[in-house]
């Protein structure tokens, strides 16, 4: 034990001595108590909707429905040999646009999926209009006052019940705010949220079937239907377009660039509510007609306003060039619907529901690609764009080039020659090209590029029906040109500062290219030493058929275990057992049991013939 009586002892000491030691001190009185502080830290919130069963089966229903009418009426055309691609494509149309809801956005969707479906389908679909009829109004202003948490009358002095917009997850109204600016309120549909997960998982349902049953080949619709949920749930949410909008707007004044975007009104925003400026203009649509039609009135018209066709293309087009090499996103849905013109060729953009993004590696990629364009690089166009694949399965990588090798030599010529028509010129043949050889050969695309196709597509009809005489390469040397001056003032300034010696910067980069010289040398060592011949193909294929017939195996003995437990518990409560003569001669009789079991044995060899006819790995096979 120890001793406290020496611990204790100064005191009487000290005050002894007189000192007054012991006093209370003056402290600092706080102001708020720490177990009332949050010290959480908040988290962004995702839009996700789940859907019930019920509310799933009954989807089900509609969209086994639809598939019902598309086959029926394909085969009536069969039958009265009338039967044409054109036809079906028309017939899937129509009946997306009578299902609604889900369905319109999945046809919007899949129009771009030249790699799953005919081009006349993807045509076909692509004119699909996304209308809805409204719903109330009074629905409407009761989301808007809960999202704003504030009545209608304390933020608008007016706001007008007749959307000037319906479509299939929300309606658009317009209004004014009390502080005098004209604005479009954008408003989710009610219930649209539960009705999309539930349209989403019963097509999982579906195209997860139909790959067990190997109808679709096995492993081909995870990534669609991947990116299919991503896309819908992200455009559910206003609050990140919103964000996207700003951003593009406010990097776009930056440059002085001749497009933009609307101004957003943040504090009456949310997930369900966005509040933006209402923008005025022509639709570039109707400048399109115009020029088709050489409208010279309508044209002279909008001359007055500084708006011309032919330099309103050469500034899209600059548009385009400045977001695939140089934003961070770009709008992937530039139809011209979602394009306003201004006075002076000032283009904005709206609807930011859909942008696409670049890896670093698919960005340097379309930058090589586009050089060889330019260049008439015919093989290295070809090479580059197979990068824009990215990982593949094995795949005659040949027999690919051989046909994106005429596929671009066919483009290069054309735009040498001065008879071809316009649409022969656009960069569109060679996306659908692609597209078509991709399916031709189940080459698969990622969706990144595949969303870049289609924002491209989009841009290029638009400024090839502005000025049929429009050189691409040229106005891509334009960009290049302005991209050099850019370039050349930002290392200007960046030489000016190291004119005293290196910048922290720059030696932090020379330790990190130390760091790379090793990695380096310790790569090209493994590589050295790593065998030539490689059997992962075959010992996959091998490791595939195996994992197959185990789980197989699997299955059958639960079976034979669930059978055996079931025998086990009626005897020991009722003093009767399974009756296994009886169930042996029904295993040994034809019947449908055997069906099951054929039908069963045929998907299993089905998958295994499809795992074994893909080529392995080698001289002529690409893999990344």
């Amino acid at each position: 034990m120890q001793d406290h009586s020496a611990a204790e002892a100064p005191l009487p000491v000290a005050a002894a001595r007189g000192l007054d030691v012991i006093r209370p001190l003056p402290r600092r009185k706080v102001s708020y108590s720490f177990a009332n502080l949050n010290v959480s830290l908040p988290r962004a919130r995702h839009v996700h909707f789940e859907a019930s069963i019920v509310t799933t089966l009954l989807r089900l229903m509609v969209w086994l429905w639809s598939a019902a009418r598309f086959l029926f009426g394909n085969l009536g055309d069969i039958i009265g040999r009338r039967d044409t691609e054109q036809r079906r494509a028309v017939r899937l149309r129509r009946i997306f646009e009578d299902a609604g809801g889900t369905f319109a956005k999945f046809g919007q969707l899949l129009s771009i999926r030249a790699d799953i479906l005919p081009y006349a389908y993807c045509a076909e679909l692509g004119r699909m209009l996304d209308q809805s009829p409204p719903f109330p109004a009074a629905e409407a202003i009761a989301i808007v006052e809960q999202s704003i948490g504030r009545k209608l009358e304390e933020v608008f002095e007016a706001f007008d019940p007749l959307p000037i917009g319906s479509a299939s997850i929300s309606c658009v109204y317009q209004a004014e705010l009390l502080t005098g600016e004209r604005v479009a309120v954008k408003v989710r549909r009610p219930g649209i949220g539960p009705l999309i997960a539930a349209d989403l998982r019963a097509l999982d349902w579906l195209l997860i079937l139909a790959e067990t049953l190997t109808i679709i080949t096995p492993g081909t619709t995870r990534g669609f239907r991947q990116d299919l949920q991503s896309i819908l749930f992200r455009e559910l949410n206003f609050r990140t377009e919103a964000r996207n909008t700003d951003l593009f707007r406010r990097r776009a004044e930056r440059r002085r660039a001749d497009v933009t975007a609307p101004l957003i009104f943040f504090q009456y925003c949310s997930e369900e509510v966005m509040v933006s400026e209402l923008v005025s203009g022509v639709w570039m649509w109707e400048i399109m007609a115009a020029v088709d039609s050489n409208d010279q009135e309508f044209l002279a018209k909008i001359r007055l306003q500084g708006i011309e066709p032919k330099s309103l293309a050469s500034a899209l087009m600059l548009a385009m060039n400045r977001e695939i090499h140089q934003e961070p996103f770009y709008h992937a849905d530039p139809h011209p619907a979602n394009l306003v013109v201004m006075p002076n060729n000032r283009i904005c953009f709206i609807d930011f529901g859909a942008v696409g993004r670049f890896s670093t590696r698919s960005r340097k990629t379309f930058r090589e690609l586009s050089y060889h364009m330019i260049k008439g690089d015919i093989g290295r166009m070809v090479n580059a764009s197979i990068g824009l694949a990215g990982p593949l399965p094995p795949v005659d990588v040949e027999m690919i080039r051989r046909e994106l090798t005429k596929i671009y030599a066919d483009w290069v010529y054309t735009q040498k020659s001065r008879d071809a028509e316009w649409w022969e010129r656009s960069m569109a043949q060679i996306w659908l090209g692609t597209m078509e050889v991709a399916q031709k050969y189940n080459m698969p695309m990622n969706f990144e590029t595949i969303q870049y196709f289609r924002a491209a597509f989009c841009y290029d009809s638009i400024v090839n029906r502005l000025n049929k005489d429009l050189d691409v390469a040229k106005e891509y040397r334009v960009f290049i040109r302005q991209m050099a001056r850019e370039s050349r003032r930002r290392m200007r300034r960046r030489l000016r500062t190291r004119l005293l010696g290196p910048t922290d910067r720059d030696y932090l980069a020379i330790e990190e290219l130390g760091d790379l010289s090793s990695q380096l040398l310790f790569k090209l060592q493994r590589g050295v030493e790593d065998p030539i011949i490689h059997f992962k193909n075959v010992v996959g294929k091998i490791a595939y058929i195996a994992r197959l017939l185990l789980r197989l195996g699997y299955l059958v003995a639960a079976g034979f275990g669930v059978a055996l437990l079931s025998d086990t518990l009626s005897r020991s409560w009722s003093g009767r057992g399974v009756d296994w003569d009886h169930v042996w001669s029904r295993l040994t009789t034809f019947g449908w049991v055997q069906l099951l079991a054929i039908g069963v044995a045929l998907v299993v060899i089905r998958r295994i013939v499809i795992r074994l006819s893909a080529p392995d790995s080698g001289p002529d096979v690409y893999r990344s």
